[in-house]
């Protein structure tokens, strides 16, 4: 008896310093993880002071006419080249140097997502420029026409899963997609921001997702985070991952994804009930300002809005919304 009571008090103790060791671990990796991120939110606060104190700042008609036509993606040059030259750079390599990636069709349908998923699981050739254009295209036309808070139910499917941040992980997305199914009206996702940014496969993952968006409507909902936003891509590898991939035509590609990031929903809400939002709430948080302010302008979540309105009063209002 006294030795079980002896070994049952050392596992215990062997547990607790487990446990101990896990919950150090974890709180020093929260510190790293969100220790850049801290600094983007001071960068917000400046900016906010800045509006607050200097309204001048925020009331440049020409500046921000300026910002929003270089964004603008209505006017790009669409003809796109192959990259296949550059494969032999990630160790590709092989006699012929034309194109070897699959033709996509659009619109998409389930068969074509299941080529592109088969494309981007082996690793073996690049999805043409002009393809990854054409789903950030169609990606965009169909975001423009949501509300900025998705309305999501389980009436039909008895359950929603909600997935937070990817951060560029393909293989996670498809072990979620092998185990949990693909999404539909009957298995809906609900993709809570942040795809892009430290992970190697942010290209792959922002197009993975917009193709479900594309070809199950009611399935996929996508949330807006802090991560899609030009600011932060530039900081956390996203920028120069597209460059890497795309040598030829990143500058464009990157004008495109912009045009997605601005038009993605804020949040989603699910039965009238839960609210699921990337960055959580506030004492201020007023959902009806947010479903009828306009999302397009916030092209970068960390600088000024975009306002060609000199009415008066209208910078006070930009000022409302971007603290929303």
């Amino acid at each position: 008896m006294k030795a079980a009571i002896l070994i049952q008090r050392w596992y215990r103790r062997f547990l607790a310093r487990i446990e101990i060791r896990r919950r150090y671990t974890w709180t020093i990796f929260q510190s790293i993880e969100y220790a850049g991120e801290q600094d983007q939110v001071r960068l917000y606060n400046f900016f906010n002071a800045l509006l607050t104190h200097i309204p001048e700042t925020a009331g440049r008609p020409l500046d921000s006419q300026n910002t929003s036509r270089s964004s603008s993606a209505e006017a790009l040059n669409m003809k796109f080249s192959d990259e296949s030259d550059d494969l032999a750079d990630e160790g590709i390599t092989g006699p012929e140097r034309g194109y070897q990636g699959p033709e996509i069709k659009f619109p998409l349908d389930k068969k074509e997502l299941e080529v592109i998923i088969d494309l981007f699981r082996k690793k073996k050739n690049r999805l043409h420029a002009k393809y990854v254009a054409g789903i950030l295209r169609e990606a965009t036309s169909k975001l423009k026409r949501l509300p900025n808070l998705n309305q999501a139910s389980t009436a039909i499917s008895k359950q929603v899963t909600i997935c937070g941040d990817l951060h560029g992980k393909l293989d996670d997305l498809l072990v979620v997609f092998h185990k949990n199914g693909l999404p539909s009206p009957e298995n809906p996702y609900v993709f809570n921001g942040d795809f892009v940014d430290r992970g190697k496969k942010g290209l792959e993952v922002l197009l993975l997702l917009l193709c479900t968006f594309l070809v199950f409507p009611g399935g996929v909902f996508l949330n807006r985070g802090n991560h899609e936003d030009t600011v932060m891509n530039a900081r956390y590898g996203f920028i120069r991952e597209v460059h890497q991939k795309y040598k030829h035509n990143a500058e464009r590609l990157l004008k495109l994804i912009d045009e997605v990031y601005r038009w993605l929903p804020l949040g989603t809400i699910v039965n009238n009930r839960v609210l699921v939002v990337h960055g959580g709430i506030s004492d201020s948080t007023d959902l009806d300002l947010i479903r009828s302010l306009d999302r397009g302008k916030y092209i970068s979540l960390l600088r000024p809005p975009i306002t060609e309105s000199t009415a008066p009063g209208a910078e006070i209002i930009d000022k409302v919304e971007w603290k929303q």
